[in-house]
């Protein structure tokens, strides 16, 4: 019993010995696939992150193949302390892990986030398909790694027992000096809000650097006051470059380019535009063009006009106000000589118009203005005197922003048509379900009296000469009324379709004749519209925008709304939500109740990922 104890400790010695080996090269080859995500990701602008990048590549792979070791081969040597049995499991785990690291560095390019268990699954489900051609490299990539870490494997071991020298401490100290500095840079850079070293977090699968801001804080180390101004200057610097558009328009100006009224109701829902609750828009509507399956391309305020102004996924917005880039569509109107008349409810003193969208506009002068019935009033009222006042030299562009849906608001001592209704709303106050109608009925009322300052705003006279007058009005998003009973209301907090679907009417005498079409489409449609048909650009549209001509019918279209962080894609009946994370779900459009069965396809993944990546720069 004796010499069988010492039999097994030696064995198992040797084997561990061997098994540093076997890690030690496992940790290179780790690193040889894992400098894909260097090239991936780009190297950062300052000598300092590509000091941090190149640190945490190395010690950050380090760490998993020798943590990925201690879970798995480490724990078998003792159990099966067998030199073959050993050698085959070690293989056999080392080609799992290098393959898996190989396909998330594919994910990571197609996608910029890692793999998680929804993405794994579509892989597979793709892979069983007819379309799998993309997964014909995993038939030649497996085979062979696994006769090399066989190869490798039984080499390090006969080249292990020749050792009489350790190398283990002089080979390992440099990675582990690595690991170390890795979470220390990154608690310094976080610490001072160190954007080139705190921007790298999410490059590498399973990173999660430390950070001790509360600990600095508690110790007198850091300051919290400046700490907080640090982070506000950093979140006015530019992060990433812009490549929008994509190459310099070509442009056939009209000779008599239309004026341009484009009026936005938030929180206009498209089942409103009906004979009872709104019957001068509907009227106006008949008499025009309306699209019945219009989608917004955001659930709240920001990411919708952002969207609509420059046909764009939110996602582009804080590059674009960072670089204080105007759209393409600003620019061009401008480079046309157009007058501009800016009227919007609440004002235009906001971050999104004075660093975005008209931030190119010469002698600007953005004030506070009321926001609600009364700012909505005033903004009518002085389009009107405005629109009075221009004459046929020169063609005008209007933007109208009517905000009194959002709160629910009326003027005072206005009741509406719609009773029981909610007298007065309390912000603070969550909504219950027994109140529905009553609420409902309250934004009818509120709907009601939009429909009248719209009625107004649509009767102006134009005056008469040979410039004819577009007319576009639609909203930013819906409303949501519990309307599938998960205790959702308001707006921004879902991608349902009674807060994305939106009306959409426009008027162009003399080049649209009246109209009714129930093709799917978005409010990114509306730029590449306007700037082919109405401006003379001749370039496709898909080197300035992710929209489409509004008039292409194509009912077997994808549609993208989404903000900074989510995405959802309505396609047919189904929504895909994702984030930037890789969380993913199917839902029902019919009710955004979650799909049991199916995923969400691949290939619709990567033409959205196409088009949230199409403009940016290097």
């Amino acid at each position: 019993m004796l010499e069988t104890g010492n039999l097994y400790r030696d064995n198992v010695s040797r084997l561990i010995g061997w098994g540093h080996w076997l890690v030690f090269v496992n940790v290179l080859l780790a690193m040889a696939v894992s400098s894909r995500y260097l090239l991936i990701a780009g190297w950062p602008d300052t000598l300092m992150g590509v000091l941090y990048m190149l640190v945490s590549w190395a010690g950050h792979f380090a760490f998993l193949t020798f943590f990925t070791y201690l879970l798995t081969l480490f724990p078998l040597t003792f159990l099966f302390p067998k030199v073959r049995a050993v050698q085959l499991m070690g293989a056999t785990i080392a080609t799992a892990a290098l393959t898996l690291l190989l396909v998330d560095t594919q994910v990571f390019s197609l996608f910029k986030f890692h793999l998680n268990p929804t993405v794994w699954r579509l892989l597979l489900e793709q892979a069983q398909t007819e379309e799998a051609s993309g997964w014909g490299w995993l038939f030649v990539w497996v085979p062979l790694l696994f006769l090399f870490e066989l190869w490798l494997a039984s080499w390090l071991w006969r080249w292990s027992q020749r050792r009489r020298r350790s190398l283990t401490l002089p080979l390992s100290l440099p990675l582990l000096v690595c690991f170390f500095l890795t979470h220390s840079m990154h608690i310094w850079a976080d610490a001072l809000v160190y954007a080139p070293i705190t921007e790298q977090k999410a490059n590498f699968p399973l990173s999660y650097p430390m950070t001790a801001k509360s600990f600095l804080i508690k110790q007198g180390w850091l300051d919290e006051d400046q700490y907080r101004q640090l982070s506000q200057q950093v979140a006015e610097q530019p992060t990433r470059k812009m490549n929008y558009p994509l190459r310099p328009l070509t442009v056939s100006a009209p000779d008599m380019a239309p004026n341009i009224l484009l009026v936005v109701a938030d929180g206009l829902r498209a089942d409103q535009l009906d004979a009872i609750t709104m019957p001068n828009l509907n009227r106006f509507a008949n008499r025009h063009v309306r699209f019945n399956d219009h989608l917004s391309a955001g659930n709240q305020t920001e990411s919708a006009l952002f969207s609509l102004f420059y046909s764009l996924p939110s996602r582009y917005q804080r590059d674009v106000e960072q670089e204080s880039m105007a759209p393409v569509l600003i620019d061009e109107l401008q480079r046309q000589d157009y007058r501009f008349g800016l009227f919007a409810s609440g004002g235009l003193d906001k971050r999104l118009y004075n660093k975005a969208i008209f931030s190119s506009l010469r002698h600007r002068s953005f004030t506070e203005a009321p926001g609600g019935s009364a700012g909505d009033r005033q903004a009518v009222a002085d389009f009107s005197l405005w629109q009075a006042e221009q004459n046929d030299e020169r063609p005008w562009f209007s933007f109208v922003y009517l905000d009194a849906l959002n709160s629910l608001d009326l003027p005072e001592h206005a009741e509406g048509p719609f009773q029981p209704a909610i007298k007065q709303l309390n912000p603070a106050q969550s909504y219950q379900n027994e109140q529905r109608d009553a609420l409902f009925n309250s934004y009818r009322n509120s709907v009601f009296y939009t429909d009248r300052l719209l009625g107004n705003l649509l009767s102006l006279k134009h005056p008469a000469n040979e410039r004819s007058t577009l007319i576009i009005v639609t909203s930013g998003h819906g409303m949501e009324f519990n309307d599938n009973d998960n205790n959702t209301w308001g707006f921004g907090n879902a991608y349902s379709p009674a807060q994305l679907k939106v009306p959409l009417v426009i008027s162009w005498p003399g080049q649209l004749q009246p109209a009714h079409f129930d093709h799917p489409t978005s409010q990114l449609d509306l730029v590449p519209t306007l700037m082919r048909q109405a401006l003379g650009v001749k370039n496709p549209s898909r080197s300035y925008s992710t929209g489409q001509s509004l008039f292409k019918a194509d009912v077997e279209r994808w549609r993208l709304a989404s903000d900074e962080d989510e995405y959802a894609i309505y396609q047919r009946q189904d929504i895909t939500l994702f984030n930037r994370r890789g969380d993913m779900q199917l839902l029902r459009a019919k009710d955004y109740s979650q799909e049991s069965d199916d995923s969400p396809e691949l290939s619709l993944l990567l033409q959205v990922m196409s088009d949230l990546n199409r403009f940016q720069g290097d």
